[in-house]
């Protein structure tokens, strides 16, 4: 795999991936957003395989003929799927839940960031420069 600049960075070419059969940029920025949300350290050599396969999986994607076939509301349609009220029980203290966080966005809590401490952009751009992937 070769990396090369496009304009806004570094970004990761991959053939296929648009679907025509046409290389296409992966942009730098949803490389290192997928490397944070996966963990995973695309500056390697498995790294890099793991994406790629990941991308060649889901292009077969793009050869499916969906055409007359309508969306469904659950994987399990032949089954009924019963729903239960949604009434608190016991608890009730998701305010003081809240509080005792560190991070909250919307009164929801915020997961920290990933284990892998990932390179600053400028570094990234340096290390992916002088790669042999």
């Amino acid at each position: 795999i070769n990396w090369t600049s496009q304009g806004r960075g570094w970004g990761l070419p991959l053939g296929g991936f648009n679907g025509r059969g046409n290389p296409a940029q992966i942009p730098a920025d949803l490389v290192d957003k997928l490397e944070r949300l996966a963990l995973v350290d695309f500056r390697t050599k498995q790294g890099l395989g793991c994406l790629e396969k990941a991308i060649r999986f889901a292009d077969q994607l793009h050869v499916v003929d969906t055409s007359g076939i309508e969306p469904m509301d659950s994987v399990l349609e032949d089954r009924a799927l019963y729903l239960r009220s949604d009434a608190v029980t016991e608890g009730d203290c998701a305010e003081e839940l809240l509080q005792l966080s560190k991070n909250t966005v919307e009164e929801y809590f915020v997961a920290p960031p990933g284990n892998i401490p990932l390179p600053k952009r400028e570094e990234r751009a340096a290390i992916l420069k002088h790669s042999e992937f």
